[in-house]
């Protein structure tokens, strides 16, 4: 999407089924007031957020799952809802995503213009909307390491794994490539997300203890790993 105002945004994401006049007025105030003495934590959620590996198919397990649970799936509308809200450029923030960080500052370097935004402020940027849209509930968030920027007591963090020669195959599948080019990309992919998560919040991706629930989509179904999640939020009263 090119979209440049809050209004054109919410009404191209109107499918979703959130409040965006609510979330709007939130990130209003939020900005407005962020020296604010209280505890932002204690109103957000519930969220889950899907993490994966590369050559996994996280989004159509999170619409699944969204539809599953009756909450809106962002992805890439976080991107958008970030260009809106702080007025940037879209274009240039969708090169700046998780996925093409690496590329962007490899190819770029000093040339970005700092008018526009840098890499760091598009991680700052990130994080607020991530923790306002939290504030609103009821949602699934995919990827960009989303639970690291949230409380995690406020919501269930859930990571798709596989071992590497299957998500090989299903890469080469999916992009229609060979071994050595489905084995470049992957491990591109992998090294960029783990470096995002290193650099900013000196964890490792592959660390279990950041996720609630690791679910090896090699051993278990689509249908499994959707009950499985379903009955964490369940547990926890996410769909009541």
């Amino acid at each position: 999407m090119s979209t440049s105002t809050a209004d054109e945004l919410v009404e191209q994401l109107a499918d979703h089924r959130l409040d965006w006049q609510r979330i709007e007025r939130q990130i209003s105030r939020a900005l407005d007031d962020e020296g604010r003495e209280a505890d932002p934590h204690r109103h957000m959620g519930p969220y889950v957020t899907v993490s994966r590996q590369a050559g996994i198919d996280a989004a159509a397990f999170a619409d699944r799952l969204g539809e599953a649970l009756d909450w809106p799936v962002l992805d890439s509308e976080i991107v958008d809802l970030i260009a809106a809200t702080f007025k940037l450029d879209s274009a240039t923030l969708h090169l700046l995503d998780e996925a093409r960080a690496n590329w962007v500052r490899e190819v770029l370097g000093d040339l970005m213009p700092h008018q526009v935004v840098n890499f760091d402020t598009y991680v700052h940027h990130l994080g607020k909307i991530l923790r306002l849209v939290a504030l609103h509930g009821d949602v699934v968030l995919v990827g960009r390491g989303a639970q690291l920027f949230l409380p995690r007591s406020r919501g269930l963090a859930v990571r798709l794994v596989a071992p590497e020669e299957e998500r090989l195959r299903r890469l080469m599948a999916h992009e229609g490539v060979d071994e050595a080019e489905a084995r470049r990309r992957m491990t591109e992919i992998d090294d960029r997300r783990a470096n995002f998560v290193e650099h900013y919040f000196g964890r490792h991706v592959e660390d279990a203890t950041l996720y609630d629930l690791v679910l090896n989509s090699s051993t278990l179904s689509e249908d499994e790993m959707l009950e499985a999640v379903l009955a964490a939020c369940h547990q926890r009263g996410y769909d009541d």
